[in-house]
């Protein structure tokens, strides 16, 4: 499944699995308001969006989309995929902004610089792009700020309209299953 997932080239991916049910389970099916499908690899936690269509009386199609990702710790946050791959950060302007991203999850990341980002404003407007197709426009505000010997670790959040929260929900997906696939290669 999550293969099938990976595998498609349109953003936001969808796949759709045929199911056998009882037709007394429909009525229920009907008055959820929200159906997902949950799947434990060690410690992450991944919940895949369920959309159903009915095919006939007995025969259901469901639709999974781009899961959320969560670390299954004592304190669930939002998975991290470390040190990304094709991504840019530019200021508003298009000028490059000197950091490098650490890890990022969908609603924030750590930010590598050799200079201090965050003075004076606890937020910063910038511009994140994924590949040459998509371009996300984040309002990053500081969580935390580290100075060590030669460089500035920033910690930053940011929340995003949906459409760009899918688009990133899919990149940090697709690097998800890279870092599972290159886990079993080992």
């Amino acid at each position: 499944m999550l293969n099938e997932l990976c595998r498609h080239d349109a953003s936001p991916p969808t796949i759709t699995l045929t199911m056998l049910m009882d037709a007394n389970i429909r009525p229920l099916l009907d008055q959820a308001s929200h159906l997902e499908l949950k799947l434990e690899l060690g410690d992450i936690r991944l919940s895949f969006p369920v959309a159903l269509t009915s095919l006939s009386e007995a025969q259901e199609q469901a639709e999974l989309s781009v899961p959320e990702i969560l670390s299954n710790s004592a304190h669930p946050r939002a998975w991290r995929l470390p040190s990304p791959q094709g991504l840019q950060l530019s200021q508003p302007n298009g000028k490059p902004l000197a950091a490098e991203i650490r890890d990022l999850s969908i609603n924030g990341m750590r930010l590598l610089s050799r200079r201090c980002l965050f003075r004076r404003h606890k937020s910063k407007l910038v511009r994140l792009e994924l590949g040459q197709e998509h371009n996300i426009l984040l309002k990053l505000k500081l969580v935390r700020q580290h100075r060590a010997r030669h460089f500035w670790l920033a910690a930053v959040q940011f929340e995003l309209p949906v459409a760009d929260r899918m688009t990133l929900s899919d990149y940090v997906f697709r690097g998800f299953l890279e870092a599972i696939y290159r886990e079993q290669a080992e």
